[in-house]
Protein backbone atom coordinates (compact mmCIF):
# COMPACT_ATOMS: atom_id res chain seq x y z
CA UNK A 1 0.00 0.00 0.00
CA UNK A 2 1.70 3.31 -1.12
CA UNK A 3 2.07 6.05 1.95
CA UNK A 4 1.19 9.64 1.30
CA UNK A 5 3.13 12.38 1.61
CA UNK A 6 1.55 12.89 5.32
CA UNK A 7 2.23 9.03 5.99
CA UNK A 8 6.11 8.97 5.50
CA UNK A 9 6.93 12.24 7.06
CA UNK A 10 5.09 10.88 10.41
CA UNK A 11 6.62 7.91 9.46
CA UNK A 12 10.51 9.25 9.41
CA UNK A 13 9.79 11.77 12.03
CA UNK A 14 8.65 8.65 14.43
CA UNK A 15 11.72 6.86 13.84
CA UNK A 16 13.95 9.91 14.34
CA UNK A 17 11.73 11.16 17.84
CA UNK A 18 12.42 7.15 19.02
CA UNK A 19 16.21 7.82 18.58
CA UNK A 20 16.11 11.21 20.19
CA UNK A 21 14.14 9.42 23.22
CA UNK A 22 16.55 7.00 23.52
CA UNK A 23 19.41 9.28 23.32
CA UNK A 24 18.39 11.02 26.05
CA UNK A 25 17.19 8.14 28.49
CA UNK A 26 20.81 7.37 27.83
CA UNK A 27 21.81 10.58 29.57
CA UNK A 28 19.97 9.79 32.57
CA UNK A 29 21.51 7.87 35.89
CA UNK A 30 18.96 4.61 34.86
CA UNK A 31 18.23 1.88 32.66
CA UNK A 32 14.89 0.48 31.75
CA UNK A 33 13.86 -3.27 32.75
CA UNK A 34 12.19 -5.26 31.38
CA UNK A 35 8.90 -4.69 33.69
CA UNK A 36 9.55 -0.69 32.00
CA UNK A 37 10.97 0.30 35.38
CA UNK A 38 13.85 2.12 35.64
CA UNK A 39 16.84 0.70 37.82
CA UNK A 40 19.04 3.44 39.66
CA UNK A 41 22.57 2.84 39.43
CA UNK A 42 24.99 4.22 41.90
CA UNK A 43 28.64 5.64 41.50
CA UNK A 44 30.82 4.11 44.65
CA UNK A 45 33.77 5.75 45.33
CA UNK A 46 34.05 7.68 41.87
CA UNK A 47 33.45 4.20 40.07
CA UNK A 48 30.59 3.11 37.86
CA UNK A 49 28.21 1.20 38.94
CA UNK A 50 27.97 -0.79 35.90
CA UNK A 51 28.51 -1.58 32.54
CA UNK A 52 25.34 1.19 31.42
CA UNK A 53 27.21 3.73 33.22
CA UNK A 54 30.61 2.71 31.25
CA UNK A 55 28.65 3.48 28.24
CA UNK A 56 27.96 6.99 29.02
CA UNK A 57 31.52 8.08 29.02
CA UNK A 58 31.92 6.57 25.36
CA UNK A 59 35.29 5.01 26.63
CA UNK A 60 36.78 3.43 29.96
CA UNK A 61 37.00 5.62 32.62
CA UNK A 62 39.71 7.79 33.47
CA UNK A 63 40.89 7.45 37.66
CA UNK A 64 38.05 9.51 38.81
CA UNK A 65 35.88 7.25 36.72
CA UNK A 66 34.82 10.18 34.61
CA UNK A 67 36.19 10.93 30.63
CA UNK A 68 38.05 14.53 31.33
CA UNK A 69 36.86 16.79 28.23
CA UNK A 70 39.40 18.77 26.54
CA UNK A 71 38.33 22.71 26.17
CA UNK A 72 35.87 23.86 24.44
CA UNK A 73 35.21 19.68 23.86
CA UNK A 74 32.18 20.22 26.49
CA UNK A 75 30.61 23.29 25.68
CA UNK A 76 30.24 22.92 21.68
CA UNK A 77 29.15 18.93 21.87
CA UNK A 78 26.45 20.16 24.94
CA UNK A 79 25.84 23.12 22.56
CA UNK A 80 24.54 21.37 19.65
CA UNK A 81 23.17 18.52 21.29
CA UNK A 82 20.68 21.06 22.95
CA UNK A 83 19.92 22.43 19.21
CA UNK A 84 19.34 18.97 18.36
CA UNK A 85 17.37 18.35 20.46
CA UNK A 86 15.08 21.73 20.40
CA UNK A 87 14.73 20.93 16.54
CA UNK A 88 13.02 17.57 17.13
CA UNK A 89 10.92 18.76 19.72
CA UNK A 90 9.93 21.20 17.44
CA UNK A 91 9.37 18.93 14.34
CA UNK A 92 7.49 16.26 16.26
CA UNK A 93 4.17 18.07 16.67
CA UNK A 94 4.84 19.95 13.46
CA UNK A 95 4.55 17.11 11.29
CA UNK A 96 1.77 16.03 12.86
CA UNK A 97 -0.05 18.76 11.93
CA UNK A 98 0.90 18.21 8.55
CA UNK A 99 -0.28 14.85 8.57
CA UNK A 100 -3.49 15.97 9.93
CA UNK A 101 -3.93 18.87 7.32
CA UNK A 102 -3.38 16.51 4.68
CA UNK A 103 -6.16 14.06 5.96
CA UNK A 104 -8.72 16.90 6.50
CA UNK A 105 -12.27 15.63 5.14
CA UNK A 106 -15.68 17.94 4.93
CA UNK A 107 -18.45 16.43 6.56
CA UNK A 108 -21.46 15.99 4.08
CA UNK A 109 -25.01 18.69 4.88
CA UNK A 110 -23.07 20.32 7.95
CA UNK A 111 -20.21 21.07 6.18
CA UNK A 112 -17.88 19.80 9.44
CA UNK A 113 -13.83 19.90 8.90
CA UNK A 114 -12.56 16.94 10.50
CA UNK A 115 -9.57 14.39 9.99
CA UNK A 116 -9.85 10.89 8.54
CA UNK A 117 -7.07 9.11 7.70
CA UNK A 118 -8.72 5.75 6.38
CA UNK A 119 -9.48 4.67 2.54
CA UNK A 120 -13.20 4.20 1.70
CA UNK A 121 -12.51 0.60 0.81
CA UNK A 122 -10.68 0.01 4.39
CA UNK A 123 -13.67 1.24 6.38
CA UNK A 124 -15.79 -0.68 4.12
CA UNK A 125 -14.27 -4.27 4.70
CA UNK A 126 -14.16 -2.85 8.66
CA UNK A 127 -17.67 -2.66 8.29
CA UNK A 128 -18.19 -6.10 6.38
CA UNK A 129 -15.92 -7.50 9.27
CA UNK A 130 -18.30 -6.19 12.05
CA UNK A 131 -21.50 -7.19 10.23
CA UNK A 132 -20.23 -10.68 9.95
CA UNK A 133 -19.44 -10.21 13.65
CA UNK A 134 -23.43 -9.42 14.44
CA UNK A 135 -25.03 -12.40 12.54
CA UNK A 136 -22.52 -15.03 14.26
CA UNK A 137 -24.38 -14.25 17.68
CA UNK A 138 -27.79 -14.25 16.62
CA UNK A 139 -30.32 -16.05 14.74
CA UNK A 140 -31.12 -13.86 11.79
CA UNK A 141 -34.59 -14.18 10.40
CA UNK A 142 -35.28 -15.46 6.13
CA UNK A 143 -35.86 -13.04 3.85
CA UNK A 144 -39.16 -14.26 3.44
CA UNK A 145 -40.41 -13.20 7.15
CA UNK A 146 -42.67 -10.13 6.77
CA UNK A 147 -39.96 -8.43 9.77
CA UNK A 148 -37.36 -9.17 7.27
CA UNK A 149 -39.46 -7.20 4.49
CA UNK A 150 -40.57 -4.54 5.98
CA UNK A 151 -36.74 -3.79 6.90
CA UNK A 152 -35.59 -4.51 3.31
CA UNK A 153 -38.28 -2.49 2.09
CA UNK A 154 -38.06 0.84 4.50
CA UNK A 155 -33.95 0.31 4.47
CA UNK A 156 -33.80 0.09 0.53
CA UNK A 157 -35.91 3.87 0.55
CA UNK A 158 -33.39 5.13 2.86
CA UNK A 159 -30.49 3.97 1.43
CA UNK A 160 -31.25 5.32 -2.12
CA UNK A 161 -31.34 8.96 -0.09
CA UNK A 162 -28.33 8.43 1.52
CA UNK A 163 -25.32 6.49 -1.22
CA UNK A 164 -26.80 4.11 -3.70
CA UNK A 165 -23.54 3.23 -4.51
CA UNK A 166 -23.16 1.44 -1.19
CA UNK A 167 -22.92 -2.42 -1.19
CA UNK A 168 -26.38 -2.07 1.10
CA UNK A 169 -27.73 -5.54 3.04
CA UNK A 170 -30.35 -5.46 5.21
CA UNK A 171 -30.47 -8.42 7.85
CA UNK A 172 -33.21 -8.73 10.83
CA UNK A 173 -32.12 -10.56 14.12
CA UNK A 174 -34.33 -12.36 15.89
CA UNK A 175 -33.31 -10.73 19.81
CA UNK A 176 -35.51 -8.57 22.22
CA UNK A 177 -32.95 -5.99 22.08
CA UNK A 178 -34.61 -2.49 20.84
CA UNK A 179 -31.56 -1.28 18.89
CA UNK A 180 -30.25 -0.95 15.27
CA UNK A 181 -26.75 -0.49 13.88
CA UNK A 182 -25.85 0.51 10.09
CA UNK A 183 -22.28 -0.39 9.73
CA UNK A 184 -19.61 1.13 7.09
CA UNK A 185 -20.58 0.36 3.80
CA UNK A 186 -24.11 -0.07 4.40
CA UNK A 187 -24.80 -2.93 6.60
CA UNK A 188 -28.14 -2.67 8.77
CA UNK A 189 -28.32 -5.17 11.15
CA UNK A 190 -32.26 -4.44 13.11
CA UNK A 191 -33.06 -6.30 15.91
CA UNK A 192 -36.60 -7.88 16.35
CA UNK A 193 -37.18 -5.99 19.34
CA UNK A 194 -36.92 -2.52 18.10
CA UNK A 195 -39.58 -3.53 15.46
CA UNK A 196 -42.22 -5.04 18.35
CA UNK A 197 -41.93 -1.53 20.27
CA UNK A 198 -43.09 0.70 17.49
CA UNK A 199 -45.63 -2.22 16.05
CA UNK A 200 -44.09 -2.60 12.90
CA UNK A 201 -44.30 1.35 11.77
CA UNK A 202 -42.67 1.97 8.71
CA UNK A 203 -41.92 5.78 9.49
CA UNK A 204 -40.77 5.11 12.88
CA UNK A 205 -38.39 2.48 11.31
CA UNK A 206 -37.03 4.90 8.56
CA UNK A 207 -36.84 7.58 11.41
CA UNK A 208 -34.13 5.11 13.46
CA UNK A 209 -32.45 3.78 9.91
CA UNK A 210 -31.71 7.69 8.68
CA UNK A 211 -30.14 8.46 11.64
CA UNK A 212 -27.87 5.41 11.50
CA UNK A 213 -27.28 6.14 7.69
CA UNK A 214 -26.44 9.39 8.99
CA UNK A 215 -23.43 8.02 10.64
CA UNK A 216 -22.45 5.82 7.39
CA UNK A 217 -23.06 8.71 5.09
CA UNK A 218 -20.26 10.81 7.31
CA UNK A 219 -18.06 8.05 7.51
CA UNK A 220 -18.28 8.76 11.69
CA UNK A 221 -16.73 5.34 12.22
CA UNK A 222 -13.57 6.06 10.15
CA UNK A 223 -13.26 9.51 11.94
CA UNK A 224 -13.55 8.11 15.79
CA UNK A 225 -10.61 5.51 14.47
CA UNK A 226 -8.42 9.02 13.79
CA UNK A 227 -9.78 10.91 16.49
CA UNK A 228 -8.85 7.93 18.87
CA UNK A 229 -5.49 8.05 17.48
CA UNK A 230 -5.11 11.41 18.44
CA UNK A 231 -6.77 10.87 21.92
CA UNK A 232 -3.89 8.44 22.12
CA UNK A 233 -0.75 10.01 21.12
CA UNK A 234 -1.86 13.32 22.99
CA UNK A 235 -2.25 10.64 26.21
CA UNK A 236 1.01 9.29 26.18
CA UNK A 237 2.56 13.10 25.89
CA UNK A 238 0.76 14.03 28.87
CA UNK A 239 1.85 10.97 30.82
CA UNK A 240 5.48 11.28 30.37
CA UNK A 241 5.27 15.08 30.96
CA UNK A 242 2.70 14.83 34.07
CA UNK A 243 3.13 11.44 34.86
CA UNK A 244 -0.26 11.17 36.05
CA UNK A 245 -1.78 8.49 33.67
CA UNK A 246 -5.08 8.24 35.62
CA UNK A 247 -5.71 11.51 36.22
CA UNK A 248 -5.15 12.41 32.42
CA UNK A 249 -7.09 9.15 31.40
CA UNK A 250 -10.02 10.31 33.04
CA UNK A 251 -9.87 14.15 31.59
CA UNK A 252 -9.05 12.71 28.16
CA UNK A 253 -12.12 10.34 28.49
CA UNK A 254 -14.43 13.63 30.25
CA UNK A 255 -13.62 16.40 28.49
CA UNK A 256 -12.72 14.82 25.15
CA UNK A 257 -13.94 11.20 23.94
CA UNK A 258 -17.43 11.65 25.62
CA UNK A 259 -18.65 15.14 24.49
CA UNK A 260 -17.36 14.15 20.86
CA UNK A 261 -19.23 10.97 20.35
CA UNK A 262 -22.14 13.09 21.42
CA UNK A 263 -21.34 15.50 18.73
CA UNK A 264 -21.07 13.00 16.20
CA UNK A 265 -24.40 11.93 17.17
CA UNK A 266 -26.02 15.02 17.25
CA UNK A 267 -24.70 15.14 13.84
CA UNK A 268 -26.41 11.99 12.54
CA UNK A 269 -29.65 13.23 14.22
CA UNK A 270 -29.43 15.81 11.41
CA UNK A 271 -28.06 14.42 8.36
CA UNK A 272 -31.11 11.82 9.76
CA UNK A 273 -33.72 14.03 9.11
CA UNK A 274 -32.24 15.73 5.92
CA UNK A 275 -32.02 11.76 4.40
CA UNK A 276 -36.23 11.22 5.91
CA UNK A 277 -36.69 14.64 3.70
CA UNK A 278 -35.18 13.61 0.82
CA UNK A 279 -37.08 9.88 0.87
CA UNK A 280 -40.19 11.70 -0.28
CA UNK A 281 -42.25 8.68 1.80
CA UNK A 282 -41.42 9.13 4.88
CA UNK A 283 -42.36 11.80 7.89
CA UNK A 284 -39.39 13.79 9.38
CA UNK A 285 -42.04 15.08 12.36
CA UNK A 286 -42.36 11.61 13.53
CA UNK A 287 -38.28 11.70 14.13
CA UNK A 288 -38.98 13.53 18.00
CA UNK A 289 -41.30 11.40 18.80
CA UNK A 290 -39.17 8.27 18.39
CA UNK A 291 -36.42 9.60 20.09
CA UNK A 292 -39.16 10.57 22.67
CA UNK A 293 -40.69 7.06 23.21
CA UNK A 294 -37.16 6.20 23.76
CA UNK A 295 -37.00 8.65 26.98
CA UNK A 296 -40.10 7.04 28.73
CA UNK A 297 -38.61 3.54 27.70
CA UNK A 298 -35.40 5.06 30.05
CA UNK A 299 -37.34 6.57 32.45
CA UNK A 300 -39.82 3.41 32.72
CA UNK A 301 -36.65 1.40 33.63
CA UNK A 302 -35.17 3.58 36.11
CA UNK A 303 -32.55 4.99 34.34
CA UNK A 304 -31.41 8.20 34.68
CA UNK A 305 -29.59 9.80 32.30
CA UNK A 306 -26.37 12.24 32.99
CA UNK A 307 -25.27 14.04 30.17
CA UNK A 308 -21.71 14.58 30.62
CA UNK A 309 -20.93 10.32 31.66
CA UNK A 310 -22.64 9.53 28.42
CA UNK A 311 -22.07 8.61 24.81
CA UNK A 312 -25.51 9.72 23.33
CA UNK A 313 -27.27 13.03 24.58
CA UNK A 314 -30.50 12.64 26.49
CA UNK A 315 -33.22 11.40 24.74
CA UNK A 316 -35.28 14.60 25.81
CA UNK A 317 -32.37 16.75 24.13
CA UNK A 318 -32.64 15.33 21.04
CA UNK A 319 -36.17 15.27 20.33
CA UNK A 320 -36.15 18.66 21.17
CA UNK A 321 -32.88 19.54 18.65
CA UNK A 322 -34.62 17.54 16.14
CA UNK A 323 -37.86 19.93 16.35
CA UNK A 324 -35.69 22.59 16.28
CA UNK A 325 -34.14 21.78 12.67
CA UNK A 326 -37.78 20.25 11.65
CA UNK A 327 -38.84 23.11 9.82
CA UNK A 328 -36.19 23.27 7.60
CA UNK A 329 -36.30 19.55 6.94
CA UNK A 330 -39.76 19.87 5.75
CA UNK A 331 -39.08 22.80 3.87
CA UNK A 332 -36.54 20.46 2.20
CA UNK A 333 -38.93 17.77 1.76
CA UNK A 334 -41.37 19.97 -0.06
CA UNK A 335 -39.46 21.22 -2.84
CA UNK A 336 -36.98 18.18 -3.77
CA UNK A 337 -40.70 15.92 -3.89
CA UNK A 338 -42.78 18.60 -5.62
CA UNK A 339 -40.17 18.37 -7.84
CA UNK A 340 -39.90 14.16 -8.24
CA UNK A 341 -43.95 15.05 -8.27
CA UNK A 342 -44.00 16.99 -11.27
CA UNK A 343 -41.00 15.04 -13.12
CA UNK A 344 -43.02 11.63 -12.43
CA UNK A 345 -46.42 13.84 -14.33
CA UNK A 346 -44.17 14.40 -17.12
CA UNK A 347 -44.19 10.78 -18.37
CA UNK A 348 -48.28 9.62 -17.61
CA UNK A 349 -49.61 9.05 -21.19
CA UNK A 350 -51.69 12.06 -22.86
Amino acid sequence: EMLTAGQAVVAVVGRRASWWIRGKLGRMPGTLEPSGRIRILRVVGGREGGPFVRSMFGGKPQGDGYKHFKRGEEGESGNNGGFRSTAWIGLVPASFFVYYVVHLDQAPYTGRWRMIDMSKDREIAFGRSQYNRFLMHGTVLPPNDPAAQLVARVGTRVAQATDPNLPWEFKVIRSPQVNAACLPGGKVVVFEGLLQTFNYDEHALAAVLAHEAGHVLARHAAEKLAFANILMWLDFFSSMLFNARFITNWVFVLGAELPYSRRLEREADYIGLQILAKTCFYDPSVAPRVFEQFGRMANARGLKEISFLNTHPSHENRAEQLREWLPEALSKRDTICSDMSAFMKSFKPQ
